[in-house]
């Protein structure tokens, strides 16, 4: 393909990928977890400075960057444009990354493979962490590539710069980095290609003052980040077994959200994978891949057994990125050979019509809307009127689309009251006023059933798209009896 026949192309690959993170970002509200981040940058640079610190899950940079643009007061949907940026840059770090180390048909396959992919699509849609992350993981090892192909002082610090914001940015995004990198200088010292093999040996004996010079730059967030790793386990330890890992490998392959199994077509998207890895091992300048995506996923996995988390298939982002770039290079090959064009053409119509068809269920239905309950407390009860909440899960989203984005900046101390009950009946003893009208949201984790089994006299406001929030009126007439009831059972 001529150069403006590329650029025309990259020109339409990228409206694409823009068209597809774009399209709905404002049919969800936010989940819990981009509710926090927004309460966080939502205070001053003290107070989200201090929650950072309080939080230490995360490192600091994409809050910072949220941050800078939070003075415009964005819409909800507005804010998400920097994640979409970032993932439309890593599609082009992956392509550019695969067209140097294996060939431009790979690196243009893997890249319109990572356009459609629905767990990158919607994690570019999403405010957290997870898009920049992954942005600055591709760029770092592109910067490297760059490097080992002719070194230079501008070309190393920003691979210094782009590793460091790595770092900053999602704690795992670093880990996988540090092995894909690993791979990449060790296969590299074995290069045919005398410079890449001087300047790969070269940088791995001076790499313990490049890894020095990073911990030196890291030090202001390491007590933080050494404080996330000795907190008490957030969840238990989830046993191995198959139906785990087919949960995850689908999250990577064409499942619409997490939580979906391999079903039938996942296995297509899998044996691509394989058939990369395959290829890949075989070929020297792209034994990285396989470092990156198997090698991550089972380091990942083993931090997890030391430090259980909650179970859930995002933690393998960094890792799942390979596998669009692993299952690349198999149509890419095909693809190289004229008289088997058409079975790459055939293969890869195949993965695009399978990832169509799950961006279509994650755009229906794919994540949850706080603001439908949110909207009707505000069209239907007076401002006066108290909300009660089951736990702090369903406070937190409840007061962010009720009250607003500084409610946790406020202290709850400004707007409409938004209450945590944390389960427990009696402590409306004294919250809910006598005579006057209430509400009680029973919505995410934990579930307290008691407290739901005490709620069932009360009418029922069911919101499905709430994560099936069930809103229960709380009316005057029946405050005496019930309470009463409460008070019983507490003792």
């Amino acid at each position: 393909m001529a150069r403006q026949g590329r650029v025309l192309a990259a020109a339409g690959l990228f409206a694409a990928a823009a068209a597809v993170r774009i399209f709905r970002l404002d049919h969800f509200s936010y989940g819990l977890d981009e509710i926090l981040q927004a309460y966080f940058i939502g205070g001053d640079w003290a107070f989200l400075w201090k929650s950072l610190k309080f939080d230490a899950f995360h490192p600091p940079l994409d809050y910072l960057l949220d941050r800078i643009v939070e003075p415009l007061s964005p819409a909800d949907w507005a804010r998400k444009l920097l994640p979409v940026a970032w993932g439309l840059g890593t599609i082009g770090a992956v392509g550019a990354l695969l067209a140097r180390r294996v060939g431009r048909a790979a690196g243009w396959t893997a890249a319109l493979l990572l356009t459609f992919a629905p767990f990158h699509v919607r994690y570019s849609q999403e405010l957290r962490p997870y898009s920049l992350g992954l942005f600055l993981l591709a760029l770092s090892l592109l910067f490297l590539d760059r490097y080992l192909e002719r070194p230079g002082a501008a070309r190393l610090a920003a691979l210094w710069l782009a590793c460091l914001g790595t770092a900053y940015a999602l704690y795992l995004a670093a880990v996988v980095l540090a092995i894909a990198a690993a791979a990449m200088l060790a296969d590299d010292s074995f290069s045919a290609d005398s410079g890449r093999r001087r300047a790969a040996r070269r940088f791995l004996m001076w790499s313990p003052l490049f890894l020095a010079a990073l911990f030196v730059a890291y030090l202001p967030w390491w007590p933080y980040a050494l404080e996330a790793t000795r907190r008490a386990p957030m969840a238990a330890l989830v046993a191995a077994s198959w139906q785990r890992w087919d949960r995850i490998l689908s999250f990577f392959a064409f499942a619409p959200i997490d939580g979906h199994l391999l079903g039938r077509k996942g296995p297509f998207f899998l044996l691509l994978v394989v058939a990369g890895a395959v290829l890949a091992w075989k070929r020297r300048g792209s034994r990285f891949l396989v470092a990156w995506g198997i090698g991550g996923l089972v380091v990942i996995d083993l931090l997890g057994k030391f430090h259980p988390h909650y179970d859930v298939s995002r933690r393998y982002l960094p890792a799942g990125l390979a596998f669009p770039a692993l299952a690349a290079l198999p149509i890419a090959a095909l693809a190289s050979k004229p008289r088997l064009r058409p079975v790459a053409a055939l293969l890869m119509t195949a993965v695009l019509f399978f990832d169509l068809r799950s961006l279509a269920v994650y755009f229906r239905e794919g994540r949850a809307d706080w603001r439908t309950l949110a909207d009707y407390l505000r069209r239907e009860s007076p401002p006066q009127e108290r909300v009660f909440t089951e736990n702090p899960y369903s406070q937190l989203c409840t007061a962010y689309y009720l009250v607003g984005p500084r409610w946790m900046y406020d202290g709850g101390k400004r707007g409409r009251e938004v209450l945590n009950l944390d389960g427990e009946v009696v402590r409306l003893t004294w919250s809910w006023r006598p005579g006057e009208r209430a509400w009680l949201v029973l919505a995410g984790e934990p579930r307290h059933e008691g407290l739901r089994d005490w709620a069932r006299r009360f009418p029922s406001l069911p919101f499905p798209k709430a994560e099936g929030a069930d809103l229960r009126r709380l009316d005057p007439p029946t405050r005496e009896n019930a309470l009463a009831e409460a008070l019983r059972s507490a003792r």
